[in-house]
């Protein structure tokens, strides 16, 4: 009688990086936008202000009322995120909540007189900073790093197919 033989199953051939993390591109925006952000969060240390709180009050000083799922779209946030800026900022007396017309369960975000005034304030600080930015010689590039990036942000609407669930890698 031939003795059994048990097959063992070859291994995955190991994956090999094509990069190093670093210079992964996800890696590379987040570190962009870090050292960008390097030159303002000065500015808002110095006026009390988080960065998430500046997003939520420049929205609002763009569209007066906003509800808070339009901020976050607009801010870039989490609703919880939102719920926990707003409520700092009402404390602040920088946003107010409106009821919203018929529905009295809506409410929309508004900036007080206060909030204006400090959006205003802050923002004046803001542009100067990057109008001292734009005076260094890295400035020409600017405007097509502000191309690339609108090219960049385009793309899953361009390419909707590479953001589905086909494209995820497996479950462990």
């Amino acid at each position: 009688m031939p003795a059994e033989t048990t097959e063992i199953p070859k291994p995955e051939p190991e994956w090999m990086p094509s990069a190093t993390l670093g210079e992964a591109l996800p890696v590379r925006l987040l570190r962009a936008r870090e050292a960008i952000m390097q030159f303002y969060r000065p500015l808002f240390q110095a006026t009390g202000i988080t960065e998430r709180q500046w997003r939520v009050l420049r929205n609002l000083f763009d569209a007066p009322f906003l509800e808070p799922s339009e901020v976050a779209v607009r801010a870039f946030m989490q609703p919880p995120n939102v719920s926990r800026v707003l409520n700092e900022l009402t404390a602040l007396n920088y946003v107010t909540r409106v009821a919203s017309g018929k529905d009295q369960r809506r409410a929309r975000i508004a900036l007080t007189e206060t909030g204006r005034a400090a959006t205003v304030r802050i923002g004046r600080h803001i542009e100067a900073r990057t109008a001292e930015l734009l005076k260094t010689p890295e400035a020409a590039e600017f405007a097509r790093l502000g191309e690339l990036l609108e090219m960049v942000i385009d793309m899953p609407q361009k390419y909707p197919r590479l953001t589905g669930a086909e494209h995820q890698p497996p479950g462990p």
